[in-house]
């Protein structure tokens, strides 16, 4: 039901329970991921919510609602109600509003948009200690050099002013490495493929970072000589840790977890998104994927 509405283009305002256990916790992150990363659902918790007895639902659109009220742990006997009355719809759409003004944003979503605030955010937190670990679905821009950059770009045809840009951010991402790796631990775990599956998923060069929603491709031969670049890289740099994922689960999402303090969940392909997670709960949920 929520896929046929993203498809329609809808925009969603959700608000989520969190007050589950771990367990229920991973599942729902695991449903609700793909359905943020279109970047049409802005999801919202409650603080303090008090009382374990009356569960109650609500939905509201343009001209329909559907409320639902139970007593927990009885919710198959609980009632549903939907209408289409005008007068009803106007009420439920109210009190949607206010409910809505009660509740906190579940993290912060930068689209292209934010550019200049995502930017900012991130270099002014790689001055703070605290370690990191990444989740790739490509390989850390910082590990690659000129050449191999260059060679990459020539092979997709990117313009010129392109390039330039690649090149100034890639810049960025190595001052950026640098700078956390001058206090802190980073761990990368990155997507260690057979040729085969490699051909099926190709690799692309991961621009998230600066908004840029163009596929750019690894030939077969300019993975492998990356994948030899960042062994070199670790040796050289001792605050840099590297583990290989054969079965890496992520095609286009890649995952900073910053401990005890944020989560970034940001996708790849179009829109380029990023999510920035605070909530200690749905953070530890993360730290412990």
């Amino acid at each position: 039901g929520m896929a046929m509405m993203l498809k329609k283009g809808l925009h969603l305002n959700h608000i989520h329970n969190i007050d589950r256990s771990f367990e229920e916790m991973m599942l729902g992150l695991e449903s609700w991921i793909p359905m943020y990363m279109t970047g049409q659902v802005c999801p919202y918790y409650l603080k303090n919510v008090q009382g374990n007895i009356f569960s109650h639902f609500l939905k509201v659109s343009g001209s329909v609602a559907l409320t639902g009220e139970a007593i927990s742990g009885y919710h198959n006997e609980g009632k549903y109600y939907l209408t289409k009355n005008k007068d009803e719809v106007a009420y439920y759409k109210k009190r949607a509003r206010q409910l809505l003004s009660k509740a906190y944003p579940l993290m912060e979503i930068f689209r292209s948009e934010q550019a200049l605030s995502y930017k900012s955010f991130l270099q002014d937190d790689a001055e703070t200690e605290g370690n990191r670990y990444y989740i790739l679905s490509s390989l850390s821009l910082h590990t690659i050099t000129d050449d191999l950059l260059n060679q990459i770009l020539s092979h997709n045809l990117i313009s010129e002013t392109e390039a330039l840009q690649i090149r100034q951010y890639v810049m960025s991402q190595r001052e950026l490495a640098d700078k956390i790796m001058l206090h802190s631990l980073m761990t990368e775990e990155i997507p260690v493929l057979t040729r085969e599956e490699f051909e099926k998923f190709p690799i692309v060069l991961p621009l998230s970072g600066m908004f840029y929603e163009k596929d750019i491709l690894y030939s077969w031969e300019d993975y492998q000589k990356h994948l030899y670049l960042i062994q070199n890289y670790q040796k050289q740099h001792p605050n840099c840790r590297i583990i290989e994922n054969p079965g890496s689960p992520f095609r286009n999402i890649q995952i900073c977890i910053r401990e005890g303090k944020w989560v970034i969940v940001s996708k790849n392909k179009t829109p380029v998104i990023h999510f920035l997670i605070r909530h200690p709960k749905m953070r530890h949920a993360f730290e412990n994927m």
